[in-house]
């Protein structure tokens, strides 16, 4: 039996299959090319808080041995009378310690560590007893995007200070350093864990 040609359907698609194909095939590649960026994004991120992470570890580890190993060292006032070499506000730290290799020559430096600007910074200079003029002054970049930093100090502020030792926001002793030092930092709009370092007695005149 022959089909008459007039009933058969011609080969291949209509202009709106194809229009409707078209469509489909762009809506999809749409979703897997956002769902491939998200998934960059997410890898991206991820990544770059890894890293935050591991400079927040590195500066805590070497704040933690910078003030650990940093040492009583005395020198003379005004009134010719033995003052110990360190000064602690809320705002930061001064103390005397070796130097990294990488950083300076051998020997101790005045060490001041604190933030400004939304940077936690140290500047350092050799230390030589009631020189004026010790050397030129140098600073570094230890972390960015700080929001705030507050330091506190613990212990008795005399030797015979009949008083408990207690955490304040200063210290202002000549006698001694503090037996405790701590750091407060938030980085961001994440609150770091405190820093706590005891500072090992070892007297020099």
């Amino acid at each position: 039996m022959i089909v008459p040609t007039a009933n058969r359907r011609p080969g291949g698609f209509t202009l709106l299959e194809l229009l409707v194909a078209l469509t489909l095939m762009g809506l999809i590649l749409v979703v897997l090319y956002s769902g491939l960026r998200l998934a960059l994004n997410s890898s991206d991120s991820g990544e770059q808080r890894a890293e935050a992470t591991q400079r927040l570890r590195l500066v805590q580890e070497f704040l933690r041995r910078q003030l650990a190993q940093s040492m009583s060292v005395f020198e003379l006032n005004d009134q010719q009378e033995p003052k110990v070499v360190f000064s602690g506000q809320a705002d930061g730290v001064e103390f005397v310690a070796p130097m990294l290799a990488q950083l300076g020559q051998g020997g101790l430096y005045r060490i001041w560590i604190g933030a400004s600007d939304g940077r936690l910074r140290m500047r350092w200079r050799l230390y030589r007893p009631n020189d004026p003029e010790p050397g030129e002054e140098r600073e570094t970049i230890l972390l960015e995007g700080v929001s705030t930093t507050e330091w506190a100090y613990f212990g008795p502020e005399r030797e015979n200070d009949p008083r408990p030792p207690s955490w304040r926001s200063a210290w202002s002793s000549s006698e001694r350093r503090p037996l405790l030092v701590r750091l407060n930092l938030t980085w961001g709009d994440e609150a770091w864990p405190d820093l706590v370092v005891a500072l090992v007695e070892g007297l020099r005149r």
